[in-house]
């Protein structure tokens, strides 16, 4: 009997040296890291990041608490600024910016209860975007040794995912635009050089990219004196057949005689407009365009001038924001406005 207890106590502390020695090989240390390309600039996703009130549009603890709420100090956007928030185990938890490196590093700290991680975030541009690696490391507590050992699997899917929402949240912010119908304005003669070219309107943008620049360029190497934004005017624009005839110009103070053939010159003439003002990616002009025909054509007071040419001007473009969300642009269309006819009262 002796000797079987003394086998069975032999047994249980091997079994407890085993436990012990498979216990001590675990790494109370853990890095979980994932990674994707984002097709957007590395200001907007560094934004993204960095600006703590913009987590609660893409944070993946949302995916499970739809209602999750989210606290914030005054500024959000500078190192040591923080953020609270229960999570879905019903935790405290605080996400304070540690480093900041505009569009390239964000180091942040996570804690809640006796845990705290960190949250690497590198930005690399690349052609065809940014790629975004996250790295989240932390220590596991005794217990979570045993039980998460591989945090790889438990942590790995939670980033992938919220690298996911983050790509949709940046492509929406970057999708928002808007138009206004403004008044009508009456505006005077104006000189221009400009380049023409006929294409296909859905590749519009991608043949003004290659005749602007060029316009815009002749102007400065000349020291010619302009008088606004770029524009570009509309010669001929046949939606029905996608097609379209186009100038891009440089407004000029005077009338110019190029000296390249390439570039020519124009007067543009004056009269009343009516003035959209549009706020978004170029992509959805277009759709401005057709709200504004519809507008017109539902104006007992305004007729569109077909003897004169509709223009747009860019007001602020990727030279100024390399976000699509803030370019404007204005919709000049040529218009007769109608009198009503004073009724005779006998």
């Amino acid at each position: 009997m002796l000797k079987k207890i003394k086998y069975f106590i032999i047994i249980i502390l091997g079994l407890s040296v085993a436990i012990l020695a498979y216990y001590i090989s675990l790494d109370s240390k853990y890095t979980v890291q994932r990674e994707r390309l984002i097709k957007a600039p590395a200001n907007l996703v560094y934004q993204q990041i960095a600006d703590l009130k913009n987590w609660p549009k893409w944070a993946p603890w949302k995916d499970k608490d739809s209602l999750m709420r989210f606290e914030f100090e005054q500024s959000t956007n500078k190192e040591g600024d923080y953020m609270r928030f229960i999570d879905n185990d019903g935790q405290p938890q605080k996400l304070t910016n540690i480093t900041l490196k505009p569009d390239s590093l964000i180091v942040q700290s996570l804690s809640g209860g006796d845990q705290s991680q960190e949250l690497e975030w590198h930005l690399k541009s690349t052609q065809n975007g940014v790629k975004v690696i996250c790295k989240i490391s932390g220590e596991l507590q005794p217990i979570q040794r045993l039980f998460h050992p591989d945090m790889n699997q438990l942590i790995g899917p939670f980033l992938t995912r919220g690298l996911e929402l983050m790509d949709r949240s940046v492509h929406k912010d970057m999708n928002k635009h808007e138009m206004h119908i403004m008044n009508t304005v009456d505006l005077s003669d104006t000189y221009y050089i400009y380049q023409s070219a006929a294409c296909r309107l859905d590749s519009l943008m991608r043949q003004l990219d290659k005749a602007l620049p060029a316009v815009i360029i002749y102007a400065l190497k000349n020291q010619v004196e302009t008088t606004g934004k770029p524009i570009v005017i509309y010669n001929k624009r046949d939606e029905q057949n996608n097609s379209v005839i186009f100038s891009a110009a440089v407004p000029t103070r005077e009338k110019i005689i190029p000296s390249d053939s390439h570039i020519l010159t124009g007067k543009l003439p004056g009269g009343l407009y009516l003035k959209i003002k549009y706020q978004g990616p170029y992509k959805y002009l277009p759709e401005a365009w057709k709200q504004t025909k519809s507008f017109i054509n539902s104006n007992a007071n305004l007729v569109e001038d077909t003897t004169r040419e509709p223009f747009e001007e860019y007001a602020v473009g990727h030279t100024k924001s390399l976000n699509p969300a803030d370019w404007i642009t204005y919709l000049y269309i040529p218009v007769i406005e109608i009198k009503p006819k004073e009724i005779d009262i006998q």
